[in-house]
């Protein structure tokens, strides 16, 4: 029996029990690689796992050192005696056996194995075999705490980052990056099902569940939960009971998925459930920066869609290609993403990219340094992009203006016609940067549907713009001289 077990707790009905892992405890234990990221639901003990887990090895090997990170100061005797309280439970044969060097208000330390257990707000110095980080998403240092506390860790040590949901911050970028395998981290996700405990027996009436209808309406939240996750009863009365007292906050407290966890305080555009069915494409190629999920079909009809910054480091430029079927089914064939490209460079990429695939029809945002992309593509005479044609009502004469310009009288049409699209499955996203920028694409408290505070939506209305070029496109190939003439 290992000593994990042996050890004592104090559940939080107050009594004192032998550590018995629960359900989630267990799947991490034999799911955790040694580079491990937990999101979890409140309460599901993972703190008072890897408390005990730590002190374990303290105990049982030799100059080892161990230690939490609590993300306040206050927090850090809170979680320290976790550990000591199950120390002090040991059996006094057993403890005579080791000789307590020092025992602080946050450290134990062994001198029979030259090894130490402690707690702290962050470290700076010295060498650290296995880490714990208490939530890690409440840390508004994160930066900082990766380039000391995490360099304490040696090449073979254990770093376990483990958190409640704080928004969109820089912590879901963190998990983003390892959901995608783009850091070294293992993600791990254990929502509020994974707790047997959280049940609640129902009333006779079954009126709660209309008002909990009402409720997820008013907050965002997951309206039909109980059919898509199959919920038992009990289950579903007692995520009632908590949406009612938290409201929106129940998304962060007790999250269904991973990207409810992050999304409390704006309501997001896209249904959640659905983004998370998303996944982007592999690529087969990557070609001046384009990634590539298909190449181009004899005869096939494209669409690009292009969004335009200054490239200056700030916004993306971003291109988006969709092949249009027969079927009426758009798929995204390819994908562009650069904030360093100049927009004159861009209409460059753009013109290769539709000669690549079979002159395809460009739609390029002409706003602001989109302009200077729309000129550059009339200077190069592409032959097939979208033009808007006006008649002046005095001198009858007609205006061709190309590329698209985003208005408030159009802005949300096009994105209710893609919201139409993706519901209908009538586009395909594969763009891995479309995918997480519908993740947080929210409705601000104003009204106006955009990229959540510091994130992007560069690629999305990129997909918006295609979306618009397959209303407007004609099936025959038009030059820009005797372009079809449009009108919206």
């Amino acid at each position: 029996m290992r000593l994990l077990q042996k050890l004592k707790i104090q559940t939080k009905d107050g009594q004192v029990k032998p550590f018995k892992l629960n359900k989630a405890q267990l799947h991490y234990q034999q799911h955790r690689t040694g580079r491990d990221i937990i999101l979890k639901a409140r309460q599901m003990g993972f703190t008072t796992f890897e408390q005990l887990r730590k002190l374990e090895k303290a105990l049982l090997r030799k100059n080892h050192t161990t230690a939490t990170v609590a993300h306040k100061r206050d927090k850090t005797q809170d979680i320290f005696r976790m550990a000591q309280y199950a120390w002090n439970a040991l059996d006094d044969n057993f403890k005579a056996a080791y000789t307590v060097k020092f025992d602080s208000v946050r450290e134990l330390a062994f001198q029979n194995t030259n090894s130490r257990y402690f707690v702290d707000i962050e470290l700076r110095s010295g060498t650290v075999q296995d880490l714990h980080v208490s939530e890690v998403a409440f840390r508004k240092d994160l930066q900082k705490l990766f380039s000391s506390t995490l360099e304490t860790v040696p090449k073979d040590g254990d770093i376990t980052l483990e958190t409640t949901a704080n928004g969109l911050n820089e912590f879901h970028e963190l998990w983003l990056e390892a959901v995608e395998g783009k850091n070294e981290f293992t993600p791990h996700f254990y929502n509020w099902l994974w707790d047997a405990g959280y049940t609640q027996d129902t009333p006779v009436s079954d009126e709660w569940i209309g008002h909990y209808r009402e409720v997820a309406d008013k907050y965002a939240l997951i309206r039909d939960i109980d059919t898509r996750f199959n919920l038992t009863p009990e289950q579903f009365y007692w995520y009632y009971l908590k949406a009612v007292r938290l409201k929106e906050e129940v998304k962060q407290e007790y999250p269904t998925t991973p990207e409810e966890a992050f999304l409390t305080s704006s309501r997001t555009v896209f249904d959640l459930i659905d983004i998370a069915n998303l996944q982007a494409a592999e690529v087969i190629s990557k070609e001046k920066g384009v990634l590539i999920f298909e190449q181009p079909i004899v005869n096939n009809k494209y669409i690009i869609g292009a969004d335009t910054s200054e490239g200056v480091g700030r916004d993306y430029s971003t291109i988006e290609v969709v092949n249009v079927t027969d079927t009426g089914l758009a798929v995204n064939v390819a994908s562009f993403r650069d904030n360093k490209i100049r927009p004159d460079q861009l209409a460059q990429q753009m013109a290769w990219l539709g000669r690549k695939y079979n002159n395809a029809f460009l739609i390029p945002e002409k706003n602001n340094s989109g302009l200077t992309t729309t000129i550059k593509l009339q200077n190069m005479n592409y032959p097939n992009m979208y033009q808007k044609t006006t008649v002046d009502k005095k001198t009858n004469k007609t205006q061709n203006e190309y590329g698209w310009r985003t208005m408030a009288s159009n802005r949300d049409l096009m994105i209710d016609d893609f919201i139409e699209a993706f519901e209908e499955g009538t586009i395909e996203i594969r763009s891995p940067y479309a995918i997480n920028e519908m993740k947080t694409f929210v409705r601000k408290d104003n009204g106006v549907r955009e990229h959540d505070d510091g994130f992007h939506d560069d690629s999305l209305f990129a997909l918006f713009l295609a979306v618009q070029g397959r209303k407007y496109y004609r099936s025959r190939q038009p030059t820009i001289q005797n372009a079809a003439v449009i009108g919206i």
